[in-house]
């Protein structure tokens, strides 16, 4: 078989040709992966040598590529303004691909960007005055916000399927407002309530 007049593969086409199977499957296979780009294994390995745990790095770049850190890292923007873009950022680029959630989090983040983006959260913190001693499990909280909405954005609309008679709170609540911009409701209510319990816990330094 003749060789390709150009290289078709990058590390980004083997990112997106990943998130597409997880989307589809819920995981992803190199073999998988070889399949869909249509090349073999080793190609792979060629350009990602680390395999699985370094395609699923290249995955959290591809998602975030877009994410303008610098601007969350502007120390002349308020701590609470650079909180919820950080939020709304990081859940929109993973709302793109809500399956992918699952993947990412079993696995320890080392790609440079990811860790840029972590990084500007924990100065977020820093800067609305968390005590030092309770910054991770802050971010544990609004990970946990902005990964359970990233999911939730996958939903099917409407997502209640209750019955008048044997949920009616439930049916009643559905029939206002189970529509498409149920689940962004729902996010900035917890962006709202994140903030709050940030802006709470926050101790004042002196100079």
């Amino acid at each position: 078989m003749p060789r390709p007049s150009q290289n078709i593969l990058s590390t980004s086409a083997i990112a997106r040709a990943a998130l597409a199977l997880v989307e589809e499957k819920g995981d992803f296979t190199i073999p998988g992966i070889a399949r869909a780009l249509k090349v073999n294994p080793s190609s792979l390995y060629h350009h990602l040598p680390g395999g699985r745990l370094e395609i699923i790095h290249r995955m959290r770049e591809e998602l975030y590529a877009r994410i303008d850190v610098q601007a969350l890292r502007d120390g002349t923007r308020s701590p609470e303004e650079r909180l919820r873009s950080w939020m709304g950022d990081v859940r929109a680029a993973l709302a793109t691909a809500p399956g992918v959630v699952i993947v990412l989090v079993s696995s320890p983040v080392q790609d440079a960007l990811t860790l840029a983006i972590y990084e500007a959260l924990f100065e977020i913190l820093r800067d609305f005055g968390t005590p030092v001693d309770r910054r991770m499990a802050f971010a544990a909280m609004i990970d946990a916000v902005v990964l359970g909405s990233a999911v939730d954005a996958g939903s099917p609309v409407p997502l209640w399927q209750a019955d008048p008679a044997e949920n009616p709170e439930l049916f009643a609540a559905a029939a206002r407002e189970d529509d498409a911009s149920r689940a962004s409701a729902g996010f900035a209510l917890a962006v709202d309530v994140a903030i709050a319990a940030v802006q709470a816990a926050a101790v004042t330094t002196s100079p």
